[in-house]
């Protein structure tokens, strides 16, 4: 199974309407993994859905209608750091158009200078939260990926095991080939999404790489204040050189 990978704004505004049908039914993460079923919908009087109940196992738990992606009448549950890198990664390049149209606007002499600078620092701290956000989406990426580890290990373990129980013949056919099926399936589930998460890694590093346009200065340049600078070095080469002494000890 491959599972593409996609940074994508997934803040599609989901309504009652969209997801009342899937109430009740049994619904999977992108990577085909058995993710529980939809049991509840919690819903503004706008009809705007905030929360999304799911039933695993006999566990229960609120997820936040980001990590839902409807495609082609299909629904799937996203895990939570996919859902949290889409939204920083869309953040991030809002800012970035919003901060080049500003020096655009700037050099142009279309914006006052109070108003650019006002608008540069609160642009400049919302750039700085990001930063913020980002380090921690991908220290739980790391995190996650420690897991899967583990779990792949796991499932290495199991298949040996069944693979030397059936050639041994302590394991029936029927049953050798369940289990084998189910074994591969998880292993293909957890490499895509370690491929997914090493892939998104890659995509936040890129803000470093990019640079976070934090504090640079605008491309504009006072004339006046160029010139003064060239005349005082003018000025500077016009001072008398001093005279070196020799000095002769006597002593």
């Amino acid at each position: 199974m491959v599972i593409p990978f996609y940074i994508e704004d997934n803040t599609m505004v989901l309504s009652v309407e969209i997801l009342e049908k899937y109430v009740g039914q049994k619904v999977k993460d992108i990577y085909g993994r058995e993710a529980g079923y939809i049991v509840n919908l919690y819903v503004e009087v706008d009809g705007t859905v905030t929360g999304i109940e799911i039933e695993n196992n006999g566990s229960f738990m609120t997820i936040d209608p980001s990590r839902i992606k409807v495609e082609n009448d299909n629904i799937s549950i996203l895990p939570d750091w996919k859902a949290e890198a889409i939204s920083l990664l869309t953040k991030a390049d809002r800012i970035r158009k919003r901060q080049r149209a500003l020096e655009e606007l700037y050099n142009r002499q279309e914006i006052p200078k109070n108003l650019y600078d006002e608008t540069k620092r609160k642009l400049d701290a919302e750039m700085l939260k990001i930063k913020e956000e980002q380090l921690k989406i991908k220290n739980k990426l790391k995190a996650r990926l420690n897991d899967i580890d583990e779990q792949l290990v796991e499932i290495d373990k199991a298949m040996v095991s069944l693979k030397m129980g059936y050639i041994s013949g302590d394991i029936p056919d029927f049953a050798y080939k369940s289990s084998i099926e189910i074994l591969k399936q998880g292993k293909e589930s957890y490499t895509a999404e370690m491929d997914d998460i090493k892939k998104t890694i890659d995509k936040l590093d890129s803000l470093d790489k990019e640079g976070l346009d934090i504090g640079k200065p605008s491309l504009q340049i006072n004339s006046s204040q160029d010139q003064g600078v060239k005349g005082n070095e003018g000025n500077k080469s016009e001072l008398p050189m001093p005279i070196p002494v020799k000095v002769i000890n006597t002593l």
